[in-house]
């Protein structure tokens, strides 16, 4: 998807991530309790940002505590990884692999909804039943708004990771923050 076709798709879902923008929680405040509380059956996990940095090749120990609240919350079979990145993709899935109840999914970059498809499938529960937690409000965020799914909107508040992956991670996520304020400006201003 073009930049400006995820812009006009971000316009026309603006209250939603508006909305979504304005829950957003730590990574760390993603309690038991609070994953519950999504009303969700099943879940989707971004890695780079969510699980660990950006290039890894497995999650961090602050990642993994929160695939265990996650299997917690949903059980074995309802915790899906979905990375859209195409570095790595072969030692994740080989490391994703060895985590009971947890299916690593490979797709199409988000906010294309073929990852949350076969999530559903995969659960056997409807989209409108999954949460989708992610720290790209247009990569991860809008695939769930639009695709009728949970979006849980979550960041790291800290995390050990290279300058390289800092660097990715900002380029990533800052411009995507920018284009949600721009939005909320522009709400306002109507």
């Amino acid at each position: 998807m073009s930049a400006l076709s995820l812009i006009a798709l971000a316009r026309r879902h603006a209250g939603a991530l508006i909305s979504m923008a304005a829950r957003r929680a730590t990574v760390e405040e993603l309690t038991l309790e609070r994953l519950r509380a999504t009303g969700a059956w099943a879940v989707i996990l971004d890695h780079d940002g969510v699980l660990g940095p950006n290039m890894s090749e497995r999650p961090d120990e602050t990642g993994m505590a929160l695939i265990r609240r996650a299997l917690d919350a949903f059980g074995p079979g309802k915790v899906f990884i979905l990375s859209n990145t195409r570095r790595r993709r072969a030692v994740r899935s080989a490391f994703f692999a060895t985590v009971p109840g947890v299916t690593y999914l490979i797709a199409e970059r988000k906010p294309d909804p073929d990852g949350l498809r076969q999530a559903s499938r995969l659960a056997g529960v409807s989209a409108d039943r999954i949460a989708v937690v992610d720290d790209g409000p247009l990569t991860g965020g809008l695939m769930a708004i639009t695709s009728g799914a949970i979006p849980v909107y979550a960041i790291r508040s800290r995390m050990a990771e290279s300058p390289a992956a800092f660097l990715i991670r900002q380029l990533t996520t800052l411009p995507q923050r920018a284009v949600i304020r721009l939005l909320a400006l522009g709400a306002r201003g109507q």
